[in-house]
This record gives structure tokens, sequence and C-alpha cells, in this order.
């Protein structure tokens, strides 16, 4: 049997997910686990949500819509929230809803991208832009997010965008370091930009800032450049595995993308959709996950000054925790970041995400979202110390 060429998929496995199922396979067994992986909230969402849900399933007028670009009731409620928040005025018309934001990235990534094309990237990455960019045949470039001072490495950037760059996607706050792009930074890479390449920011963590809220490339003025917004109910709204994501775009890519989905997707599954209605009701919710998070967060900081050979590379937002383990693995004779995770798992039954996922081969990542967190924390720290 053939299939495409130009991708080892092996290669090219979400480890974040074979770590999640050894972890499951420790738990099958009667084994405790603390899984630090997926960037799923452990809280449950808020009954009045829940109450959307059911009441969505029992009517069946409602269950049994069908809009392939999304519900317009949640469109127009998207709509009204960004007027609250940013004080900006777009049209309900410019929302495209789907399954979460992967399919969103992989439908742009095949609009924008013809074999050969370059798209740049941050470095490091979330996986889903690197694969989406696999999937288009397109080559791919970085520019550097500085691991010391979390802030753009503006030369790379620079140096990075080429006459053959085609799609240019930022990720602020990042995943996996948390980091934030400033103004300055935003309007940097326009200037450079200057309109050959739409820029997709990924805004997905952009309600789980610590200190600042991050500014929204939609919030830009005077811009030469094209920009589109990807965000989701997945993280601070709790609804992971309900999947609603949505694109804010400009007016000519809303009938290419709604097509897209017209053919390949049908329908956002509406019930969840009702959901999604509900949930911008409960800002306080989202309010409540991230002074958690922060907790959390300040935590592993504390925690960390105690342990030699890794260093905790502050995060100003998302859901994640970045380790810097390359003295700590050189030192031990350990080859990658999944045979350090494979270790950590075996010895301390923590999961934690191999930092080659996202480009950083000697990283661990760490996800807030675990009821013992803490303890998972103070595993790590004894397994590093000892």
């Amino acid at each position: 049997m053939r299939i495409k060429e130009g991708i080892n998929y092996f290669d090219n496995r979400f480890l974040m997910f074979e770590l999640d199922k050894m972890a499951n396979e420790y738990e099958k067994a009667g084994n405790e686990a603390i899984r630090m992986t997926l960037g799923k909230s452990e809280l449950p969402v808020h009954p009045d949500i829940i109450k959307a849900i059911l009441d969505a399933i029992q009517d069946f007028k409602k269950s049994a819509l069908v809009f392939p670009a999304g519900l317009p009731e949640l469109k127009e409620k998207l709509s009204q929230h960004y007027k609250k928040k940013h004080n900006l005025d777009i049209s309900p018309e410019n929302f495209i809803i789907s399954v979460g934001t992967s399919t969103i990235f992989r439908n742009l990534f095949y609009l924008f991208l013809e074999k050969g094309d370059e798209v740049l990237l941050p470095h490091p990455y979330y996986s889903l832009y690197h694969f989406s960019a696999l999937l288009a045949g397109a080559q791919i470039k970085y520019y550097k997010i500085d691991l010391d001072t979390m802030r753009l490495d503006k030369d790379s950037f620079k140096e990075n965008f080429t006459p053959k760059t085609r799609l240019v996607v930022i990720n602020s706050p990042g995943n996996p370091l948390g980091n934030i792009l400033n103004w300055d930074e935003l309007y940097y890479m326009d200037s450079v930009v200057n309109g050959q390449a739409p820029i997709i920011n990924d805004e997905v963590y952009d309600n789980m800032c610590f200190e600042e809220q991050s500014p929204s490339v939609m919030e830009l003025t005077d811009t030469k450049s094209v920009f589109i917004t990807t965000n989701s109910f997945s993280k601070g709204y709790r609804m992971y595995s309900r999947r609603v994501g949505w694109c804010i775009v400009p007016d000519e890519l809303v009938v290419p993308l709604t097509t897209i989905q017209d053919h390949t997707l049908l329908t956002t599954d509406p019930i969840c959709q009702f959901a999604a209605v509900k949930a911008l009701d409960y800002l306080d919710e989202v309010e409540y996950l991230r002074k958690l998070y922060k907790a959390r967060r300040d935590y592993t900081v504390e925690q960390f000054e105690k342990v030699d050979g890794v260093r905790a590379l502050q995060a100003e937002g998302s859901f994640y925790f970045t380790l810097d383990c390359e003295k700590f693995m050189k030192r031990k004779g350990i080859v990658s970041s999944l045979d350090l995770a494979i270790k950590i798992m075996e010895q301390k039954h923590v999961a934690t995400v191999p930092g080659s996922d996202f480009g950083l081969p000697w990283t661990l990542r760490l996800s807030y979202s675990c009821h013992k967190y803490n303890e998972g924390i103070d595993r790590l720290v004894q397994f590093f110390n000892n």
C-alpha cells in the first residue's frame, strides 16, 4: 500500500500522547500516576454549562442544527465578547467555528501553501504548526524565542523571513514556553512581513496571562499585513474534549474556509456550540483557573531553585512550564527527552512531555492541569536531586 511520501509518521508522533498512554497503563494496573501531559484542565465545567449541554441534547431542534461555519448564535456571542474585552467591532460573519483549532490550522495551511513554499514558525513551536506544514509540503523555517529573556529574537525573524515566505505563525502566550509577545515585537513582525504573507496568531492561551494581559493582534492598528486569530474554548473554559474553536479572518477568507468545512466537516457539534455560548457568560470561572495556575507556576519556580542542573524557564502565561534539563542529561548520559521522561515515569510515576515535541530535545514540558500538580513537582525535584 502506498501512502504520501515525505513524512516519517513514526518520527512525527506526538510524544505527549505516548507518555499519557503510559500513565494510563500504570493506572489500569492499579498504580498511581500524576499526569502533567495534556493541556486539559482537571476541573469540570460549570454546572450551568453542563445544563446547556443537556438542554441541547434534549431539544432535537438544537441538537440537529447544521451550520458548517458555526452556529449564528455563537458567532454573534463571540462578536459581543470581543467588543466587551477588546473594544473591537468584528462582524459575526468573520468568525469561523470548527472542532477546536487543529483543523483550522490544517485548513489555513492548505489554503496558503503550495509545495515548496516557505512557512515561518516560532522555535520552540507547538507541534500542530510543524505537522500542518509537513502535510502541506512546505519548507519550514524558524525564528527564535530567546530562552533566557523569553523575548523575540528579532534578528532570527528577519533573517528567516525570505521572498519565498508565504505564511507566518506566531503563538502568544506561547506553547510550550508561556512567553508573551509585546506590542513592539508584534509591530516589528508586521514591519518585516510588510504584507507579503498572512500572519496567524494562535491566541488560545490569551486568558491565561499571569502578570499582564497579552496583546491581541486584532488590536493592532495601521498594519501592513493580514492578521488571522485562532482561539478555543478548550483551555480557559475547560472544554477540552468538547472541541469548539474559532478563527477570525478577513472577508476574502470566509467563503474559502466555509467551503472547505462544507465538504470535510459539515458541522461542529451544535450541542457543544450551545455550551460554548453559555461558557462566555462565566468569565469568573476563567479567572479562577488563571489564579490557580499562576500559583502552580510560582510553586514550580520556587521548588526548582533547589535543583542543580535543571533550569526553570519563567512562564508568563499558558497552561505550561518548561524545564531546561540539558546539564542534567549530559551529566547522566541521557540522550533524549523521551528517555528522560520515561525514566521519570518509571521511577516517580509522573508523566511529563518530552521537549522534542516542540523542537527542544533537552527539555520537559509540564502541564499545570492536574489535581496533584504540587506533589508531582515535589517528586520531580526528588528525581533530579537524587
